[in-house]
Order: structure tokens, then C-alpha cells, then sequence
């Protein structure tokens, strides 16, 4: 293991544990939380898929419909009615 990961490791793992309320005897499962961690943000990120070269993303459609438990809009405002005869 090179230095500067074991390093990267340590500090989150110390980070966990600080997190978790520092308790006693769980620094392994610290350490292994921390790798994993640290061994996922150091993978590449695969690029968006596109249709072409140059093309934008493909966007799902889903993200165009509004949620459905999303609170209706408010009805429209009126002017207040007169009394009718007055």
C-alpha cells in the first residue's frame, strides 16, 4: 500500500470514527469502511452515453414529468364579488 492512500485512509477512517461517536473496538471496521471509500472515488467515472459524437446526453423523460406527490398549484385569484343590489 502506498503511502499517500494509507494516509487518505487513516484520516477517514479516523473521520468514521469521530462520526460514530469514537467507539472502542470497531477500528477495522473502520478501516475497511474507509478503503472502501476511498478505493470507490478513486475509480473513473464512466462518461455519459450519447446518441453521436458531439451529441448531447440522453436525458430520461421521466425527468420532465413533475412528481406525483408534488402539491397542486394554488387556484387562480378572483376579485372579490359586490353585492348584488347595493
Amino acid at each position: 500500500m502506498d503511502n499517500e492512500r494509507e494516509r487518505r485512509i487513516r484520516e477517514r477512517a479516523y473521520d468514521i470514527w469521530q462520526r460514530e461517536g469514537r467507539p472502542h473496538g470497531r477500528d477495522a471496521e473502520h478501516w475497511q469502511k474507509a478503503a472502501a471509500e476511498i478505493e470507490t472515488e478513486s475509480q473513473p467515472r464512466p462518461e455519459p452515453e450519447t446518441v453521436g459524437a458531439g451529441s448531447a446526453p440522453l436525458r430520461s423523460r421521466r425527468a420532465a414529468k413533475p412528481a406525483r406527490n408534488a402539491e397542486p398549484a394554488p387556484p387562480p385569484t378572483q376579485s372579490p364579488k359586490r353585492p348584488v343590489g347595493r
